[in-house]
C-alpha cells in the first residue's frame, strides 16, 4: 500500500490533520523559542549542502524553480566554512590542515580509507 503523505497514522493510513500545529505545540512544550515549522526547510537544505549534495539536487528536492531561492535556504555552518578554507590551503601549499595537525589519528584513518 503506497501512502501519499509524509505524516500519517500508520494504523489508519490517514494523514495527520495539522502537522504544523502539532509542531508548534511540541516546541512550546519543549521550551524551544524562535524555531518555526518553516525553519525545517532551511535545516534540510543546509544539511544537504554540508553533506556534499549538489545545489541543483537540493533545488529539486525543495521544489524551487530557481537556484537563487535555494541559495536563500542553504546556510553553511561556520565549521563547514573553516573546513573548506583548510582544504584549499592544503591543496595550494601541500601543508596539512589544522584538523590533521590536531587529529593525526583520524586524518591517517581518512587517508588510508
Amino acid at each position: 500500500m503506497m501512502i501519499a503523505y509524509v505524516f500519517f497514522d500508520s494504523a489508519t493510513g490517514k494523514p495527520y490533520g495539522d502537522v504544523k500545529r502539532s509542531f508548534n505545540t511540541a516546541t512550546r512544550r519543549a521550551g524551544i523559542r524562535d524555531f518555526h515549522f518553516h525553519d525545517l526547510r532551511h535545516t534540510f537544505a543546509s544539511h544537504l549542502v554540508m553533506a556534499g549534495v549538489d545545489i541543483t539536487t537540493v533545488k529539486e528536492l525543495l521544489g524551487h524553480r530557481t537556484l537563487t531561492m535555494t541559495l536563500r535556504y542553504a546556510h553553511l555552518a561556520p565549521s563547514h566554512k573553516v573546513k573548506a578554507v583548510e582544504l584549499l590551503n592544503e591543496t595550494l601549499t601541500g601543508s596539512p590542515t589544522i584538523q590533521k595537525l590536531y587529529n593525526p589519528v583520524k586524518a591517517e584513518v581518512a587517508i588510508n580509507a
